[in-house]
């Protein structure tokens, strides 16, 4: 019975993340009404949703990050574990190989789907020119490349595991169960399966590292990667790139994808390894 709480207790962040979302949506929502009236307001409301987007990130990360210290940070300084646990510099350049080849090879799940179920992809795409992440700009930036990391990583990789593992849940359990929750946070079926994938690696890496900083730096250099390469692409191959740069660029994808994800996860082994040998002598 006890370790049934505990998972009922792991879903816990994300409900509360989203009722965050919720209420500071709301009280944006009838803030501009009160000030600006209903018609004007609600035009606001509509057209500055990426600002609305940083709110709710730094309202999720202050609430739930003082949550996270005082349930997790507080009690490892107790015990006398370090937070970086075994992540260091050199573990980052791993995670960042491990990031890019995600990236990768999500673009090319894109793509795949799009060729499927092009209706679907447009959706996706429209939602994403609403919510203002599309677009290329100051708050973009700091809401998908800085806040997002760091607050959804407490949320998911942090507190979520961190209930797991005290129901008892084996490594891929929790791996799984995290990711999927995720997932379904981003209320969209595209999104929340590629979001499922990044949260499959980013658990991975923080349950290996035993960090949350190992988290946090797989989903900055994946989200980073996101917000920064498709302008550049643009410039490269032109907003409506031919045929043959499609291909190239799709193969070039897969094998750079394949290979940088396969080199990530085998350094990070060893790095894991050497470290396990360099703590038992």
């Amino acid at each position: 019975m006890k370790k049934l709480g505990w998972y009922v207790m792991s879903i816990v962040p994300l409900i509360t993340m989203l009722v965050i979302q919720i209420i500071v949506a709301t009280v944006m929502m009838f803030g501009w009404m009160i000030t600006a009236g209903f018609d004007t307001g609600m035009e606001l409301y509509t057209e500055n949703s990426v600002v609305l987007l940083v709110w709710l990130h730094v309202w999720s990360l202050l609430i739930t990050g003082l949550w996270y210290y005082l349930y997790v940070v507080r009690r490892q300084k107790r015990a006398g574990i370090p937070f970086a646990g075994k992540f260091t510099g050199k573990s980052f350049g791993f995670t960042v190989m491990l990031a890019f080849g995600a990236q990768l090879l999500v673009g090319l799940l894109l793509t795949i789907w799009q060729l499927a179920a092009p209706d679907m992809i447009e959706a996706y795409n429209q939602m994403m020119e609403e919510a203002g992440i599309a677009e290329l700009s100051v708050l973009s930036v700091i809401a998908t490349v800085i806040l997002a990391p760091v607050g959804e990583e407490i949320i998911f990789r942090g507190l979520t595991i961190e209930y797991l593992k005290k129901a008892g849940a084996g490594f891929w359990v929790i791996n799984v169960i995290q990711a999927l929750f995720f997932g379904i946070a981003h209320m969209n079926l595209v999104q929340g399966t590629y979001a499922f994938l990044l949260g499959l690696a980013c658990g991975y890496v923080v349950l290996r590292y035993q960090s949350l900083l190992a988290g946090i730096a797989v989903h900055f250099v994946f989200n980073a990667y996101g917000t920064f390469a498709t302008p550049v692409l643009e410039l490269i191959f032109g907003s409506e790139p031919s045929w043959a740069a499609v291909i190239i660029s799709n193969a070039v994808s897969v094998i750079l994808g394949v290979g940088l994800f396969t080199a990530g996860l085998k350094l990070i082994g060893r790095d894991l390894e050497a470290k396990s040998g360099n703590a038992a002598e």
